[in-house]
């Protein structure tokens, strides 16, 4: 059975919305079944995405306790774009959501912590405001919501080890947390990150929980911490997915959540969130450097480990990494051998076992993997088209029935050929009918 693919249309909307039918017929013919859309900004007259794709509906949130200005203006004929595109995206029987609903649109003054603990109220006001612009939209997709940081060195706006801020822990406070007792086990465990001994690395190193936790030296403060990073999320979860089964009809809800492998770093138990979400939107990224991809990631854990335990030798912080997150990358033993790109094994092994990983905890049905490769991935080493048929090849003998491609605005000839082989007709390669934007056309050499 052929994998059926999704596309996300980001930033900029307009170049889709200009050429719909063409896109739509062209995605269909190569297997796209799905459609996610959004950011919803429209350019403004400099180009910058500011505008609201929707009229606001300041009733969602004074409803609910909360104050709203009078309902932001869009841009009337993109609108209307924008409506038809979900109109004839529905016609075809694909199922359309909008990613991070209201996101840059919303204009209310959200309620306290104590009147409202996990935001729920207001998630619920967004989402009423949003889908009852887009009554034929299915759901809506977040990012990362309640994600703990995963990043050991302060990167893309987050860090593992870093304090607690006033509202953070005015925040947990009133959901029944000791916020001390937080700073406290996130103190602890971050001394004892910096406190490394090539005998206990050796010793300890990755031989099971109970070493690990001789190793790290975990202890009930750090334990709270820790749980306090999976189960407030997972609280959060429900709460606002009560409040959303409350709204006039039912929506879809999905969440963007980081690879398998990190999802003890993230606090993000997949068999518990599996009760919360239609859609797992798991992150197959793996490229080097940038954010967000694995290899990157790894890489900039084995190096900060080794900044702060400098009697350490490379190989036993790669050790490290594999004991606290459980990575270990076939045919990489050293920061040099990543730039080297990946072998086939990291396919049928790394990028298998995750996508594995998340059927165990859910379903194929619910398993929807953002994918990403081509020039600059988030900022990262350019991945070829090779690297994305591996990746899809590997996800799908591990079960996977669907994914979703990042965003159409990066999508590139060579991509689309292998999607389209993939999931559909393949692609002719005319440049007088559609064209994927991120490749030239060849009239243009």
């Amino acid at each position: 059975m052929n994998l059926s693919a999704w596309m996300r249309i980001g930033q900029p909307l307009e170049p889709v919305l200009d050429d719909c039918d063409r896109c739509l017929d062209a995605w269909e013919a190569g297997g796209v079944r799905g459609l996610v859309v959004g950011r919803l900004l429209f350019a403004d007259a400099e180009g910058a995405h500011t505008v609201p794709a929707f009229e606001g509906k300041p009733e969602a949130y004074r409803s609910r306790g909360m104050q709203s200005d009078t309902a932001h203006a869009t841009d009337p004929k993109r609108h209307r774009q924008l409506q038809y595109l979900f109109d004839e995206a529905k016609k075809r029987g694909w199922t359309t959501m909008i990613f991070c609903p209201g996101q840059g649109t919303t204009n209310a003054q959200a309620l306290s912590p104590k009147e409202d603990p996990y935001g729920a109220h207001y998630m619920a006001a967004v989402w009423d405001e949003v889908f009852s612009a887009f009554p034929q939209v299915d759901g809506g997709i977040v990012d990362g919501w309640t994600e703990s940081s995963y990043e050991l060195v302060f990167h893309h706006g987050n860090a593992v080890f870093r304090a607690l801020g006033e509202a953070e822990l005015e925040k947990a406070t009133v959901r029944g947390w000791d916020g001390e007792r937080l700073q406290l086990g996130l103190d602890k465990l971050a001394q004892r990150f910096r406190q490394f001994t090539p005998a206990q690395v050796d010793y300890y190193g990755h031989y099971g929980l109970l070493q690990g936790l001789q190793l790290f030296d975990i202890d009930e403060d750090v334990l709270y911490w820790l749980r306090w990073r999976r189960t407030d999320g997972l609280n959060e979860a429900r709460a606002a997915r009560s409040e959303l089964d409350q709204l006039s009809r039912p929506l879809l809800l999905g969440n963007g959540l980081r690879s398998a492998v990190f999802s003890g770093m993230t606090g993000m138990d997949f068999c518990a969130w599996n009760e919360v979400l239609d859609f797992l939107l798991v992150k197959h990224y793996f490229w080097h450097r940038g954010f967000d991809g694995l290899y990157g990631t790894l890489s900039r854990w084995v190096k900060q480990l080794r900044a702060w335990n400098t009697v350490l030798s490379e190989a036993q912080c790669f050790a490290l990494a594999k004991a606290w997150l459980g990575i270990e990358l076939p045919g990489v033993t050293t920061l040099a051998e990543m730039d080297l790109g990946f072998p086939t094994a990291f396919f049928e092994q790394v990028v298998y076992t995750e996508t594995r990983r998340a059927i165990a905890a859910s379903s194929a049905e619910k398993v929807l993997p953002w994918v990403d490769t081509g020039r600059m991935p988030h900022g990262g080493d350019p991945m070829t088209a090779g690297d994305l048929d591996q990746i899809l090849r590997a996800s799908q003998a591990a079960g996977l029935k669907q994914f979703l491609f990042h965003n159409h605005g990066h999508l590139t000839a060579s991509e689309w050929q292998i999607i389209s082989r993939l999931c559909g007709t393949p692609w002719n390669e005319d440049s007088t009918g559609y064209w994927p934007p991120s490749t030239p056309k060849p009239e243009t050499f």
